[in-house]
């Protein structure tokens, strides 16, 4: 399993899911109420509390095409990340995972995309495959 720091964090994924986005990832943060904390696994079981914990890679995916031209994201001395969530509003980020993250959630709540769109080009994406390095005759 990869690190945390892959994914963005249990709070964001959790508001990105009560927005209404259910694409597959392929990790999921769930819920462990005795310790009351979240736990990376790389499945879901039926009837457990949790949701999709999406990487670099499947936020890239998620957020519509065309937004990434417009994208509202800097990168700050290499280890910090800013981007615009609201009208003249920044938030500064330790990860990119998090800060596309909180760019999608912008996205969704002030309108600029909805989430039945975003569905409808998650039932056509398909993450690619890597391709076999090809051997010199």
């Amino acid at each position: 399993m990869n690190k945390k720091s892959n994914y963005c964090s249990p709070e964001t994924s959790q508001t990105i899911s009560q927005l209404g986005i259910r694409w597959k990832a392929s990790a999921y943060w769930l819920l462990i109420p005795a310790q009351k904390r979240y736990i990376l696994t790389d499945k879901l079981e039926p009837f457990k509390l949790g949701f999709p914990a999406y990487n670099i890679t499947e936020l890239g995916h998620i957020i519509p095409f065309g937004f990434f031209n417009e994208m509202k994201i800097l990168k700050l001395v290499n280890t910090f990340f800013q981007v615009q969530t609201g009208p003249g509003t920044w938030q500064t980020f330790d990860s990119e995972v998090e800060a596309r993250a909180h760019y999608l959630i912008y996205l969704i709540v002030s309108k600029k995309t909805m989430v039945t769109d975003i569905k409808k080009a998650g039932e056509r994406v398909q993450i690619p495959q890597a391709l076999p390095i090809p051997t010199k005759p």
